[in-house]
């Protein structure tokens, strides 16, 4: 059968929490510019707005990672992606823009609100979608779980895996990355994992960690958070961003939140100094004062 992309409808984004982690230095090489991190789903075009942010890119501008769209202008509402921006006039011109696929592969189950993909389970209206369809997952972690924004057939790309490793067993979500033994993995490093699909997760023949192209001051990212330690450090899964909350038991990890804090691991359990309110970025961003 030929698969249709399928635009599952995005949960509005909630009010960000008010969480802050540490303002460090970050800009573009060589210009001196300081740069923000955006990552979120496309809600609109015109060019591209994600997160409440209007960003403005040249349409020719290559897309990172793609499992489609191999130009800014090609990006298309539900679709996934980390932005390396630069203020410009009212907005935000894109540097650099990679798009985020959670899960690349085969179907193995299919419910009507819910499919299962290298052994993770997606959930999202799927009509149209059958068992052994090889498809590429927009969306974002809950957990263990991907909640999808769209569907997009993908029959000629290999399988792959991308979100927050946390620790622990080498598998993120519900999909064991086999055949790979790695000695550099930090928790809440983002690793995207390429191989092939296997019954119960992925044989990894290609890793790499990280997700913006360049330095960033700052990070709002849109998603579901982590479970937070104790002394409160979490991220929001997939998306590579640091942050600290004071309630780290009262954190709802089933809502969607827009945080903001730095691109960093969880390796540091020391809490930073929270960036100045005045800052330029966090105005722009709208982040909440800490």
């Amino acid at each position: 059968m030929k698969l249709r992309p399928i635009l599952v409808l995005c949960l509005a984004v909630l009010l960000g929490l008010p969480l802050w982690g540490q303002d460090r230095e970050g800009g573009i090489i060589g210009t001196g510019i300081e740069a923000a991190g955006i990552f979120g789903t496309i809600t609109h075009l015109g060019s591209i707005w994600v997160n409440g942010q209007h960003i403005t890119f040249d349409p020719e501008l290559t897309v990172l990672d793609s499992t489609g769209p191999t130009r800014a202008a090609d990006l298309r509402p539900g679709h996934t992606v980390a932005v390396v921006a630069v203020p410009d006039g009212d907005g935000w011109r894109a540097r650099h823009i990679r798009q985020v696929t959670p899960l690349v592969g085969p179907v193995s189950e299919v419910q009507p609100d819910r499919l299962v993909v290298l052994g993770t389970t997606v959930w999202g209206e799927n009509s149209g979608i059958a068992p052994g369809d090889r498809i590429a997952v927009s969306g974002v972690w809950r957990g263990n779980d991907v909640v999808a924004s769209r569907f997009d057939p993908a029959e000629n790309l290999p399988a792959q895996i991308t979100g927050t490793w946390l620790g622990g067993d080498l598998r993120l979500g519900k999909t064991d990355l086999l055949g790979i033994a790695p000695e550099h993995l930090e928790s809440g490093d983002v690793v995207r994992a390429v191989g092939l699909p296997r019954s119960d997760g992925l044989h990894v023949q290609q890793l790499e960690t990280g997700l913006f192209t360049d330095p960033v001051s700052i990070v709002q990212a849109e998603g579901y958070v982590s479970p937070p330690r104790p002394d409160g450090l979490y991220t929001v899964l997939g998306s590579g961003l640091l942050a600290y909350t004071d309630a780290p038991y009262s954190m709802q990890q089933n809502e969607r939140s827009l945080v903001c804090g730095i691109a960093d691991t969880m390796r540091s359990g020391d809490r930073p100094d929270p960036p100045l309110p005045t800052h330029s970025l966090s105005d722009r961003l709208g982040c909440p004062a800490p």
